[in-house]
């Protein structure tokens, strides 16, 4: 006869575990990005526009879907992927705000998107909107997506739209500055970098019109200067990541263009 298998050890229930934790009073929540280990130093630079566009792909997951094509309603995700890792690229390589470390920690916790990331560092896939695009098991007779067709390969008249993630071209050599058309096409660093820029200009105009205290009432103190047109610090409940308009002015405003001229 064969012998009988031995009991499985029983588990306590999900439920009063759950409820176990949540008893616990003063208990902070915590962050999805503490849970992927020790932070490196400079990530807390990160972490505000992170945390953003993780709220921003949540809701754009959990909204009703009606009215929207089958592929359509992927799309937000195509592009929040592509705009997080794109900000995060920007930030080591353009602008040197974090360093290795920060950007192997967001790889390997897959903050980022690692593939496509190492796919900008090659010639010709710069502007590379998903790595879907790209891999020709995904298309009939071995192509690949419409977005990646040169804008010279193109007529005049063609509308570029990829069914997968919305681009509307990706190619090197030419193509719309924003290939998704809306904010999530923006580059998020960049934005942050002109704002801190104008921020500290007005920081400074502002120590330089404050009158000296020489003992006089003469001086009051008014407070904090209003934030800039475009917003304030980034994180700060009077202003968003993106910017306020889709278009490439939105990037770069008058003052900005004049003080870099």
């Amino acid at each position: 006869p064969r012998a009988a298998r031995p009991r499985a050890l029983a588990r306590p229930p999900r439920r009063a575990a759950e409820a176990l934790v949540a008893e616990r009073p003063g208990r902070p929540k915590m962050s999805k990005f503490a849970r992927k280990g020790k932070e490196p130093p400079g990530f807390e630079y990160l972490k505000p526009t992170l945390e953003a566009l993780e709220n921003e792909l949540r809701d754009k997951v959990n909204e009703p879907h009606e009215g929207k094509r089958k592929v359509e309603s992927l799309w937000p995700v195509h592009q929040i992927n592509w705009q997080r890792t794109r900000y995060v690229y920007d930030m080591h390589y353009k602008y040197g705000k974090i360093d290795r470390k920060v950007l192997d920690y967001c790889c390997r916790n897959k903050i980022i998107d690692g593939g496509l990331l190492a796919k900008w560092r090659k010639p010709g896939y710069e502007k590379l909107c998903a790595t879907f695009v790209i891999n020709t098991r995904n298309y009939n007779f071995g192509t690949v997506s419409i977005c990646r067709v040169p804008a010279s390969s193109l007529g005049a008249d063609a509308v570029v739209e990829c069914p997968t993630t919305g681009c509307r071209g990706c190619a090197s050599g030419g193509g719309p500055r924003n290939i998704f058309g809306n904010k999530y096409g923006q580059h998020l660093a960049k934005i942050q970098v002109l704002r801190e820029e104008r921020a500290a200009r007005e920081e400074a105009a502002e120590a330089g019109k404050r009158p000296r205290d020489d003992g006089g009432d003469d001086s009051e103190d008014e407070g904090p200067a209003p934030p800039p047109a475009g917003g304030g610090v980034v994180g700060t409940a009077t202003e968003t990541v993106w910017a306020r308009n889709d278009d490439d002015d939105a990037y770069e405003d008058v003052a900005n263009k004049k003080a870099r001229a």
